[in-house]
C-alpha cells in the first residue's frame, strides 16, 4: 500500500517519514502559545504567517492551526482568513485544530490541498466523531484520533488499544480505513508525582506499540510537551527529547512540537538521559525528586553554556556562517553566507567548499534523525 500523503497547494508530504517522525509545528495554536494568542486577539495575520514560516524553516513538515480564544467570537471567520493566507504563502500542509465542526468544515473548503483534522474522539455520545467523519470521507483527509472513549481518556496500554479499536470500528460505518487514523494514545505529565500517573510514560510507549501492531496501516502522534507539563524549561526540553526518542522506537510516526526545541538524543548529556529515563520508566520511587533536583543543581551551568553560543561579529564571514550552521543559529545566516561567498571570490578568508558541504551534510538532517538514532 502506498503511504498516504497530506498536502498544501505547493507541496505533498508523506505521513510516514524516513527517518521518523513527521514534525507538526505547534506554535500557531492560540490555546498553547502566548504569542499566537496575542496575534489572534490583535488580528495580526502578518505575524501569524511569519510564525508559520519560522516553523517550516526550523524543520516542521506540517503546521497545527488553532485560533480559538475566549476573547473572540469569530473563530470561523478568522480561521477561514488565516488558512487562506497560509495556503498562499506557506508550503507546509496544515492541521486544522478546532473543537467546532463548523470551523473545520469551513477551513476544509478554503484549503487547496489535503490537510489533517485535529481531532476526533468518541467522548460522551460520540457526536464530535459523527460530525467530522463525513468530512473526512468527503475530502479524503486523515484525522488525529484521540484515544478518548465513552468512559473517558484511556490511561492504561490496554485501554488505549481498546479505544483505538472502537474508533476504527466506528469509522468503518462511514467508509473510513486504518490509514485515515492518526492515533494519539495520550500522555500525561510526569510532574505531579501522583500514583495514578507514575507509569504514564511507560503506558504511552506501550500503547503506541500495541496500536501500531494492531493497526499497521494507521499512524500515531503525540502532543509531546504534555509529558513534561509543570517542570522547569530546561528540564522540559530534555525530558521531551528523551521521551520522543523512545516514542519513535515504539512506533511513533508524527509528533506535535515546537521544531526549534528538538534536541538530538546523542547530543544530550549522559546523566541527563539517565535521570530522564529513570522518570519515564518509573525505575525507582525517587525518580521525580532526583530529576527535579538534578536540573535545579545544574541550572546555572546550563545558563552559562547557553550564553556562550553567540557569534562574534569580528569573525570573518566564513567562520560566522560555519558557526551558525553548527549551532543552528538561523538569524543572520543568509547574510553571512552571502558575505562568505563574496570573500571567497575575492580571495579573503575563504572556507573550502569541501569543508562547508561536510558541515551542511552533517547537520541538515538533525531534526529527523534526532529521535531516530538506534531506533531501527
Amino acid at each position: 500500500m502506498k503511504d498516504p500523503r497530506v498536502s498544501s497547494a505547493l507541496k505533498a508530504v508523506e505521513l510516514r517519514q524516513d527517518p521518523a517522525p513527521l514534525i507538526i509545528g505547534e506554535r500557531l495554536n492560540a490555546q498553547g502559545s502566548k504569542k499566537a494568542k496575542e496575534c489572534v486577539l490583535n488580528g495580526n495575520f502578518e505575524e501569524l504567517v511569519k510564525i508559520a514560516r519560522d516553523q517550516v524553516d526550523d524543520g516542521a513538515h506540517c503546521l497545527d492551526v488553532c485560533v480559538a480564544t475566549t476573547e473572540r467570537s469569530d473563530e470561523l471567520e478568522f480561521m477561514k482568513k488565516l488558512v487562506k493566507s497560509l495556503s498562499l504563502e506557506i508550503e507546509a500542509p496544515l492541521v486544522i485544530d478546532s473543537t467546532e465542526p463548523k470551523v473545520v468544515a469551513s477551513a476544509l473548503e478554503q484549503i487547496p490541498g489535503k490537510p489533517i483534522i485535529n481531532s476526533i474522539n468518541l467522548e460522551g455520545d460520540g457526536s464530535r466523531f459523527h460530525s467530522l467523519a463525513p468530512l473526512m470521507v468527503q475530502y479524503g483527509v486523515p484525522a488525529i484520533a484521540m484515544c478518548i472513549g465513552p468512559k473517558g481518556m484511556a490511561k492504561t496500554p490496554q485501554e488505549k488499544l481498546e479505544t483505538a479499536e472502537l474508533l476504527v470500528e466506528t469509522g468503518k460505518k462511514y467508509g473510513l480505513q486504518e490509514q485515515h487514523f492518526i492515533f494519539d494514545v495520550l500522555t500525561f505529565t510526569l510532574a505531579t508525582g501522583e500514583a495514578e500517573f507514575l507509569d504514564a510514560g511507560k503506558n504511552t510507549l506501550e500503547g503506541i506499540s500495541l496500536v501500531k501492531k494492531r493497526f499497521p496501516n494507521s499512524f500515531t502522534t503525540l502532543g509531546l510537551s504534555n509529558i513534561s507539563f509543570g517542570l522547569a524549561p530546561r528540564a522540559r526540553k530534555i525530558l521531551n527529547a528523551v521521551f520522543l526518542y523512545h516514542a519513535v522506537k515504539a512506533g511513533l510516526d508524527t509528533v506535535i512540537i515546537n521544531p526549534k526545541d528538538v534536541i538530538p538524543y546523542t547530543e544530550i548529556d549522559e546523566k541527563e538521559r539517565s535521570v530522564a529515563e529513570d522518570l519515564i520508566f518509573n525505575k525507582h520511587p525517587n525518580a521525580l525528586a532526583e530529576f527535579i533536583a538534578y536540573f535545579e543543581a545544574t541550572k546555572g551551568t546550563a545558563q552559562l553554556a547557553a550564553k556562550k553560543i553567540e557569534v562574534d561579529p569580528s569573525w570573518p564571514a566564513g567562520k560566522r556562517s560555519n558557526f551558525r550552521i553548527v549551532n543552528r543559529l538561523r538569524d543572520g545566516i543568509e547574510r553571512d553566507v552571502v558575505s562568505a561567498i563574496s570573500e571567497k571570490i575575492s580571495g579573503k578568508h575563504g572556507i573550502s567548499e569541501k569543508d562547508g558541504m561536510a558541515v551542511i551534510d552533517a547537520t541538515k538532517g538533525d531534526h529527523a534523525s534526532c529521535c531516530n538514532q538506534d531506533a531501527k
